[in-house]
C-alpha cells in the first residue's frame, strides 16, 4: 500500500512539473498587416486602404493569440526600406521584408470597387517559404457592411493558425489542456484531438518526413484559466482513446460580427456606437498585443531538456523543430541530454521516443559538430529504432 501511494503521489507531481513546463512556451504569431490597396474610384475615401488594414489588425488583435507589428513602426521600417505602405510585397519579396520586420506572415489585399459592388481579396504570405499559403475573398453590394467583412474575413485567416496544445489530464470524461485565456482560448471553442501513428518516411533516402496523426476525439472548452483550460470530450473514438499527453488543435466557428455598422460620409469616415474599447499595448519593439510579447522560448525549452521527464523532453523537441530555434544553447542541451540518457537499456516507449526525438533535433541544426554524438548514437544505443533515427538525422549532417 505504501509503495502504491508513493507511486500516486509520484506521477502526480510528474503530472504538476510537466503541466507547469509544456504550456509556458506558447508563442503567437507575429504578423504584419499592409495597407490594402484601392482598385476603382468609386469610393467614398481615398483611405479605405488604412481603414481595412486597420480593421484586420484590430479583429487580429482582439482573438488575443497574435502578436501584430505597430502601424508607427511599419512605416518607419518601410521608410528606411524606400517602400510604400500598399501593394509593396509579393511572394518575391516577403522573405526580406518579414525579416526586417521580424514576422513570419503578411497580409496584404485589395479592394475593388465595380459596378456598386465592393470586394476585399486578402493574400496571406508565409515568409520563410516566400509563398502565398492562403488567399480569401469576400464581397458585397453595400459598402456600409464593409467592417462585418473584415470580419469574417478575419476569421477565414484565423483558420489557418489553429492552436495547437496538449492534454495533461483527463478525468472521466474531462480534460485539462496546456492552454489557457493567455494563448486565446475562449469558453464554447472546440479541438481536435490526436495521437502519434506511424512515422512517414522517404522511400528511397529513409528520411523520416512526418508523423502520422490519428483523431482520437473532440473537446469542447467549459472553463478557461490563465495558463489551462478544461473542458468536456463530445466525441472520442471507439478504436483509440483520449489520453495524456495527445496533441490538440482549435477548430473554429464563425466569430460573431461587430455590433456596429460603419457609416460613410464623405470625405471622412465616422464610427457610430463603436464596441467596447479593446485592451491592446504597443511594447517597446513595436508590436501590438493584448499583453506584452512573449520571452524567448530557449530557456523554457532547456528547463524540459534538461529534467527527467521522457514527456516533456521529447515534446521540447518536437517543438524546437517546429519553431526552428537552433541556437547554439539549445542544441548543446539536446546533445547532453541525448548524451545522458540513450545508453538506457530501459524497455520504456518514452524514453526512446524522446531519445529519437532529441536525435532529429540534431539532424535538423545542420551543424556538423553534433557529426560525433550522433555516430556514438547510431552504433552504441541499446535500442535498435533509436539507432536507426541516430543513423538518419547523421545522414543530414
Amino acid at each position: 500500500m505504501q509503495i502504491l501511494k508513493r507511486t500516486g503521489v509520484m506521477s502526480l507531481l510528474l503530472l504538476v512539473m510537466f503541466a507547469s513546463i509544456v504550456q509556458a512556451d506558447f508563442q503567437r504569431t507575429k504578423i504584419a498587416v499592409l495597407d490594402f490597396n484601392l482598385q476603382g474610384n468609386d469610393f467614398e475615401t481615398k483611405d479605405m486602404g488604412k481603414i481595412v488594414a486597420e480593421w484586420f489588425i484590430t479583429a487580429l488583435v482582439k482573438e488575443g493569440r497574435f502578436d501584430v507589428v505597430e502601424r508607427g513602426m511599419l512605416q518607419k521600417i518601410l521608410a528606411e526600406q524606400k517602400l510604400a505602405m500598399s501593394g509593396v510585397v509579393d511572394e518575391s519579396t516577403a522573405t526580406q521584408l518579414g525579416k526586417i520586420l521580424g514576422v513570419k506572415v503578411i497580409i496584404t489585399g485589395t479592394v475593388m470597387k465595380l459596378q456598386g459592388i465592393t470586394e476585399i481579396n486578402a493574400r496571406i504570405i508565409d515568409v520563410q517559404s516566400a509563398s502565398i499559403i492562403a488567399a480569401e475573398n469576400v464581397r458585397s453590394s453595400s459598402t456600409a457592411s464593409l467592417q462585418q467583412l473584415v470580419v469574417q474575413m478575419s476569421d477565414k485567416i484565423i483558420k489557418n493558425f489553429p492552436l495547437e496544445g496538449y492534454i495533461v489530464k483527463r478525468k472521466d470524461k474531462n480534460v485539462t489542456i496546456d492552454l489557457g485565456r493567455l494563448a486565446g482560448v475562449k469558453k464554447d471553442m472546440e479541438f481536435l484531438v490526436y495521437k502519434e501513428g506511424n512515422v512517414i518516411k522517404h522511400p528511397k533516402t529513409g528520411e523520416v518526413l512526418d508523423v502520422e496523426q490519428i483523431e482520437t476525439g473532440k473537446v469542447k472548452i467549459s472553463s478557461v484559466r490563465g495558463k489551462i483550460s478544461e473542458g468536456t470530450i463530445v466525441k472520442e473514438s471507439k478504436k483509440y482513446k483520449i489520453g495524456y499527453g495527445q496533441l490538440v488543435k482549435s477548430v473554429r466557428g464563425k466569430l460573431k460580427p461587430l455590433p456596429a455598422p460603419v457609416v460613410y460620409r464623405a470625405p471622412e469616415v465616422r464610427v457610430s456606437n463603436a464596441p467596447a474599447t479593446v485592451a491592446v499595448s504597443v511594447n517597446a519593439q513595436g508590436w501590438r498585443t493584448t499583453r506584452p510579447s512573449p520571452t524567448a522560448a530557449s530557456a523554457q525549452y532547456i528547463k524540459q531538456l534538461k529534467s527527467e521527464n521522457a514527456i516533456a523532453q521529447r515534446d521540447a523537441a518536437k517543438r524546437i523543430i517546429r519553431a526552428r530555434l537552433f541556437d547554439a544553447k539549445v542544441t548543446d542541451t539536446v546533445e547532453k541530454a541525448l548524451l545522458r540518457g540513450y545508453k538506457s537499456k530501459g524497455r520504456d516507449r518514452n524514453h526512446i521516443d524522446a531519445m529519437s526525438w532529441l536525435c532529429k533535433v540534431l539532424g535538423a541544426s545542420g551543424n556538423s559538430k553534433y557529426i560525433k554524438t550522433l555516430t556514438a548514437v547510431s552504433k552504441d544505443a541499446s535500442n535498435r529504432k533509436l539507432r536507426g533515427y541516430a543513423s538518419k538525422s547523421l545522414a543530414q549532417l
